[in-house]
């Protein structure tokens, strides 16, 4: 490293295995293993909450830090940070010593935020030669190589290895760490022996079960550890005596990159339980091939076991451990207790916490990822998925079924629940936090400091559905148990009293058991806190009514929630503000109250109000119809007032399954599709980009998804699937397509945003539309001004939950030091479609 003193760490250039690369030249890999001795560092930044914007650093390029280099920080005594040394220690990894930081002092007066802080790492790697290699990089988010960012394991997940290329010389090496207080890292390169590994350990696998054969998914994860499109992948499940054999053919893979790719499993012969059944593997391409051997685990009759399934999501492969009953009598209809696992743990150690039950099956969804969605966005869909699956497949009694959760799951209790009340008996958090911005609070959000009120409203108005708290009155026909630990230091047990005087506020049905000298987990006489007896005694006691003849519904974001029990809101006069109903029965009157909705339905069962002529007052307005047996009646707003019916004319409406915002898009099957009409250079940013959302979705959301290039879309994708574009007019031949007919159009330095101009050189803007090619599905486009607006494009990501992203952005590069105060233009289309100023940021 060039006038800082740090040791250069020498790659060994013995070749053990040639690829083709993206070049077309032979790639080889290191031979033996590198581990940087000696860093520099800096830190730490302060950082708010689930933003990560600190405005250090941003790019490597040409970036070599010494020692004694200054930065300003807020945190640290006197103002400045400087680059120190630091070396390996034993274990491998990098101590980032903040010796001038009152830690405590600012976490009394700023609680745990105060604590979250990001922090630098850099080193230098010498190469020979251009070789592959596998970086193991435990808790950076991410890394930087020769300007070049790669995803890092922040949860430390052993399979995770992140494919590069080391460029000839020297390789400027920048990680990115950060947290509430593990000030380390480790970070150390590995060979890449094999063009195409076999990732067994993060392989989605369903239980072998006495005395059944299983015909369900596998997800197999595959890693590309060259720099080439791999466009003929076949992977191979089965060896014709334990499976039967399937192939996956002609399957495409990105350079660099991981993908799990869903294979049926049939399985050919009965296995004992003393037998260990192996399903075989093997995956080629190219000439090259790789093999492996998984072991599936035997599970006894009534112990746990996992279930695989496609998910509608994206056609990936996912699971749900099932605990069944006890004496299982498959002509009994038994409760089913869909229990959300809190952070870090996987489903099936979820379902193992609970002793087998003689009148519920336990059933646990996966979030996604053992941290995933925090059960929000996607972590919810998986979880109403797997319920679906599960009701379907088992004998349950649906009128009985419970959702609980500990900690992260305790909070997806309450979000999940207060979104769809009306398909659970009762409902028992644990340990639930809030929301994000009352768990680890956001005040030190660049986003606060510099953003316009109206800037954030507009962000928040995204975000609003996250608020559990708000929406408490949908509980009205939902019995709650809340339980916590008196002095959890996980989540603080104010988040339970919280939730426990808003219910008794409104007189609802709850009850609250707060354990003294308890922490977040605990474990009594063999009884974990989750099988807590007096939360099961509530749970059993409890059935749900599906006609009750009051409802209340509050909801902002109809993709998210738009129905409970009997009421269904079609459309919103202004989307997501918040739209209220309240409805009930008395006697043959249907008494209505609603505010923000343009249309609703009213689904009368037999159940609820038989057949005859009933009375509606809506809004205080009177009117008759004669119903017949379980009929569905719609109801519309037009002058001021409601009528019955729908109202006439077709055009674009935003509806429940067709809403926004941009996160919409990866709510049903997606493709990545990329430009290739622009020069080289811009074609492989925008490739990278869809390479990098791609890796994304792998880690964060255990998913599946395809990366084309513009010239391979075709009609049967555009007619099946949603498309994340990357490039604008200029460098996607499909965003050229249906440019005009976009309501936000991108130019030489500048963006049309209907017919408001917003002028300047580096203009990014990520924007959701009804693909004008097939309004059935959604086209997400990522797009510049010029190549430096291109390059940031992609800067607001959506895959995580909390991103608060609307239906469309406009911002420049100011967004790295200001978050969201650098946002230029943002906002929602309106219930047709159409741009709305009233509901955008755009000033003057």
């Amino acid at each position: 490293m060039r006038g800082s003193g740090v040791l250069v760490a020498c790659v060994a250039i013995l070749v053990s295995v040639s690829v083709t690369s993206a070049e077309g030249d032979l790639l080889p890999s290191i031979a033996d293993t590198i581990s940087p001795r000696e860093w520099l560092y800096a830190g730490p930044f302060s950082v708010g909450a689930r933003e990560g914007v600190t405005g250090v650093i941003d790019d490597a390029r040409g970036f070599v830090p010494w020692e004694g280099l200054e930065h300003r920080s807020i945190l640290v005594q006197g103002g400045v940070v400087r680059w120190a040394k630091s070396e390996v220690d034993s274990l491998g990894w990098v101590n980032l010593e903040y010796k001038d930081v009152l830690w405590d002092s600012l976490v009394d007066v700023w609680g745990i935020a105060g604590a979250v802080d990001v922090g630098y790492a850099y080193t230098e790697i010498e190469s020979e030669g251009r070789r592959r290699a596998l970086a193991v990089a435990h808790r950076p988010g991410s890394f930087l190589m020769n300007g070049r960012r790669y995803y890092g394991n922040p949860y430390g997940d052993q399979y995770m290895k992140t494919p590069v290329v080391l460029d000839e010389g020297v390789n400027r090496l920048l990680v990115t760490t950060g947290g509430y207080g593990d000030h380390r890292l480790m970070f150390k390169l590995v060979p890449a022996p094999s063009p195409i590994e076999i990732v067994g350990e993060d392989a989605t696998l369903p239980d072998i079960l006495e005395d059944e054969l299983v015909d369900s998914w596998a997800g197999i994860t595959v890693m590309n550890t060259t720099g080439s499109n791999l466009n003929d992948v076949t992977v191979t499940v089965g060896d014709g005596t334990a499976f039967q054999v399937v192939s996956i053919q002609d399957a495409r893979m990105e350079p660099l990159s991981y993908k799990k790719f869903p294979v049926r499993i049939r399985q050919m012969r009965r296995a004992s339980a003393s037998d260990s059944m192996r399903l075989v593997i093997s995956v080629t391409s190219s000439g090259f091939a790789a093999h492996d051997t998984l072991s599936m685990r035997h599970r006894k009759s009534g112990e746990s076991f996992v279930q695989t399934f496609i998910s509608r999501i994206d056609s990936s492969c996912q699971y749900y451990t099932v605990l069944p009953p006890q004496n299982l009598n498959p002509e009994n209809e038994y409760s089913l207790i869909l229990t959300l696992h809190g952070a870090g743990v996987e489903a099936s150690r979820q379902a193992d916490s609970y002793k087998p039950k003689d009148w519920a099956f336990v059933v646990a969804p996966t979030n996604r990822r053992r941290y995933g969605f925090d059960w929000q966005d996607w972590g919810r869909l998986d979880a109403l998925e797997v319920l679906e699956l599960a009701t379907n497949s088992l004998p349950i009694d649906t009128n009985r079924i419970y959702l609980v959760g500990h900690s992260m799951g305790g909070h997806g209790t309450w979000h999940v629940g207060l979104a769809h009340p009306d398909r659970f008996a009762a409902m028992a958090p644990a340990a639930g936090w809030t929301c994000f911005q009352l768990y680890v609070p956001w005040f030190l959000q660049k986003a606060y400091w510099f953003a316009h009120p109206m800037q954030l409203g507009i962000r928040d108005m995204s975000l609003r559905e996250d608020f559990a708290p708000n929406f408490v009155e949908n509980l009205a026909n939902l019995p709650v148990f809340i339980l916590h630990g008196g002095v959890d230091d996980n989540v603080p047990t104010v988040h339970g009293r919280m939730f426990a005087k808003l219910l008794g506020q409104l007189g609802y049905e709850y009850e609250y058991k707060e354990v003294p000298e308890k922490g977040h987990w605990w474990n009594v006489d063999g009884i974990q806190c989750v099988d807590d007896p007096d939360l099961l005694d509530f749970l059993k006691a409890r059935t749900r009514n599906p006609n009750p003849h009051r409802v209340v519904f509050k909801t902002t974001n109809l993709g998210q929630t738009n129905k409970s029990y009997w009421v269904e809101i079609d459309e919103q006069r202004k989307p997501f503000f918040e739209s209220r109903i309240e409805a009930r029965v008395s006697g043959r009157t249907i008494y209505v109250n609603a505010v923000n909705v343009r249309q609703f339905t009213l689904n009368l069962t037999t159940g609820l109000l038989p057949p005859g002529k009933a009375r509606f007052v809506i809004d205080g307005k009177e009117m008759t119809q004669e119903l017949k047996k379980d009929q569905t009646v719609t109801f519309h707003r037009t002058r001021g007032e409601f009528k019955l019916g729908k109202p006439r004319g077709d055009g674009l409406r935003k509806k429940a399954d067709f809403y926004g915002p941009i996160k919409q898009v990866y709510f049903s099957p997606f493709t990545l599709v990329y430009g290739t009409k622009g020069d080289s250079t811009v074609t492989e940013l925008l490739h990278q980009q869809a390479r990098d959302e791609a890796f994304r979705w792998w880690h964060r959301a255990n998913g599946y998804v395809d990366v084309l290039a513009d010239t391979a879309v075709d009609d049967e994708l555009v007619r099946r699937r949603n498309l994340v574009v990357f490039g604008g007019p200029r460098e996607n031949y499909l965003t050229q397509e249906i440019a005009d007919r976009l309501p936000i159009r991108v130019g030489d330095d500048h963006i049309l945003v209907g017919d408001r101009r917003i002028d300047g050189r580096g203009l990014a803007t990520e924007f959701i539309y009804p693909n004008p090619m097939n309004q059935e599905r959604f086209v997400f486009v990522h797009a510049g001004s010029d190549s430096a607006g291109i390059s940031i494009s992609t800067a607001f990501s959506t895959v995580y939950s909390g991103a608060g992203l609307p239906d469309f952005l406009v911002f420049d590069e100011s967004v790295k030091n200001l978050g969201w105060g650098g946002v230029l233009c943002a906002g929602f289309f309106d219930a047709d479609w159409k741009l709305d100023e009233r509901l955008m940021y755009l000033p003057e």
